[in-house]
Parts: structure tokens; C-alpha cells; sequence
């Protein structure tokens, strides 16, 4: 990324939808785009005026994009963006003094893309949340809350954003009450208690073989529901799941369905890779 926008925006709670439009205001900025190649280090002021500090997002940069801890006033590793035209950011996010809720005990969630260092529009048609205790707030404004007043809350995020191939990556809490389960999609909200949960998405990732975290590139496939489907491709050699994997994304019309068949053909593809440049590097170390 060469031509970088940056500045510091305020969000606020149930604006999920057209962000900009209505539930953003920067702050100062946007600045730019400016020519950034490299390391662009930055530190954000803990409170500016009524807003306090939330945390930083890079859009673009290098990795696909950064969003980091809350809180973190000066971004650890330092984002880098590489040479080139496309546009990226570099955002501090503030919130309202006050303004994570309506004043009743609950917990505001929303969704964030780090790819695109940007709030992500979602309502009833793309929900990717869903409230497995507490009491939700009422639609259009009010569902991206659950309150607290007579048990925990507890929200779920969909691994992969409906309608795109962006993933779940992990959530970012704001409040001493609020906690991420083991599993990393939930989050819970103690009882009584006011919090703020950002569910962060990206697209894959491409890892390099030597960078590579060994996993089972089927794990999406033997978890599924579909137990036809499992035992057919249980029974095939690597290219033909492969050549099913592509016919199937073609044929599904079930976004969500042909988001995870995409995945898995994504992470097929890293593994047999990594397979055959593993087979290369015994084959020359033998040579040699």
C-alpha cells in the first residue's frame, strides 16, 4: 500500500448500518492519502475531548491488514505497508464518553473488517451474530445489544460474515465483565454489567510452507451437518476432492454453505503445496 489515509474517527452503538453515513465522525482527518511505504509508527492519545481511545485498525497493511488490542495506544508491531497503489489506513477508533450503551446493564457488540479498516454494514439479512443468553435488543437499532439486568449475556459470532469470505478472527472486549470463551467466538457478559465486544473478520490468509501451522484441511468438511456429503468425500483421492470442491462452489446457492466449501478447497490447496515443497526439499537435500 503506497497512498494511506489516516486520522482518528469516533464510533458509536447501533449504527451498524451505512457506518459512515451514520455512526462515524472523525475527529481529525482524514489526512492524505499520503505516499506511506514501510514502517509508519504512530501512538494515539488515550482520551481527545469527550472521546476515549477504543484502538487501532491498518487497513492494507502488510498481512492484509491489522486491527489491534484494545487499548493499545501504540500499535505493537509496528504496521508496515508495502510499496504499491492501493489505498490503505490507518484509523484510531474513539467512543463517546459514555456512549457503549443506553444506560441500562447490557452488552453492545459489532463487527469490523481489519482487511478493509472498516466498520462492516450488517442487519437482519446478514446477521452474524447470534444472542444465546440475555435478552436482545429489538430490531432495526437496538439488535446489536444484549441486556444484563436478569442473567449474563452471551453472544456468538458466525465464523464466516454471511455473504462474503471474510472470517471470524477474534474479539475485542472493552469492560472489566466482559470475557471470550475458550472456543474464541463467544463472549460473555456478567450479569449487571455494561461491556463492549468488536468482532474482528479478515479474509484467508496465505501462509508460506515454512510458516505453515499444521492443521487438517478438512476440519470445516468433518464437522458438517451433511453426513452424505462427508462420506462421499471421505472416500476420494486428493484431486478429486479438489475437482469436487470447485464443482460443488459453483452449484451451492446457500451463501454461507459456499463460503466453508471455498475455505476448504482455499486450505486443500495450502496443504498439498506444502506437501510437494516438502517432497522438493528432501529430493535436493539427497542430491546434494
Amino acid at each position: 500500500m503506497s497512498m494511506v489515509t489516516s486520522g482518528a474517527e469516533t464510533w458509536a452503538p447501533h449504527t451498524h448500518r451505512h457506518h459512515h453515513a451514520a455512526g462515524t465522525t472523525w475527529i481529525f482527518g482524514p489526512e492524505g492519502p499520503a505516499n506511506v511505504t514501510g514502517p509508519d509508527p504512530v501512538t494515539a492519545q488515550p482520551q481527545i475531548g469527550s472521546f476515549d481511545f477504543l484502538f487501532w485498525s491498518a487497513g492494507g497493511a502488510q498481512g492484509g491488514g491489522l486491527t489491534y488490542p484494545g487499548g493499545e495506544l501504540t500499535p505493537s508491531p509496528t504496521p508496515v505497508f508495502p510499496a504499491g497503489s492501493d489505498p490503505g489506513s490507518l484509523i484510531a477508533w474513539y467512543i463517546g464518553r459514555g456512549g457503549n450503551g443506553p444506560g441500562t446493564p447490557g452488552l453492545v457488540f459489532d463487527a469490523f473488517s481489519e482487511a478493509d479498516g472498516d466498520w462492516i454494514d450488517w442487519d437482519q439479512s446478514n446477521d452474524p451474530f447470534t444472542v444465546t443468553s440475555g435478552t436482545r435488543g429489538a430490531p432495526p437499532d437496538g439488535d446489536d445489544e444484549v441486556f444484563t439486568q436478569d442473567e449474563p449475556g452471551t453472544v456468538e459470532a458466525a465464523r464466516f460474515f454471511p455473504g462474503t469470505s471474510l472470517h471470524f478472527d477474534r474479539w475485542l472486549v472493552f469492560g472489566a465483565n466482559t470475557q471470550v470463551s475458550a472456543g474464541d467466538q463467544e463472549v460473555t457478559q456478567d450479569e449487571g454489567t455494561g461491556g463492549l465486544a468488536i468482532a474482528v473478520y479478515h479474509h484467508p490468509r496465505f501462509r508460506r510452507p515454512r510458516d505453515y501451522v499444521a492443521y487438517d484441511p478438512f476440519w470445516w468438511l468433518k464437522n458438517s451437518p451433511v453426513e452424505v456429503l462427508q462420506q462421499v468425500m471421505r472416500r476420494q483421492s486428493e484431486a478429486s476432492q479438489i475437482a469436487s470442491l470447485i464443482d460443488l462452489t459453483t452449484e451451492v446457492s446457500n451463501r454461507r454453505t459456499r463460503a466453508m466449501l471455498q475455505r476448504g478447497l482455499y486450505e486443500t490447496l495450502i496443504s498439498i503445496a506444502r506437501a510437494h515443497v516438502e517432497a522438493n526439499e528432501e529430493l535436493v537435500a539427497a542430491e546434494k
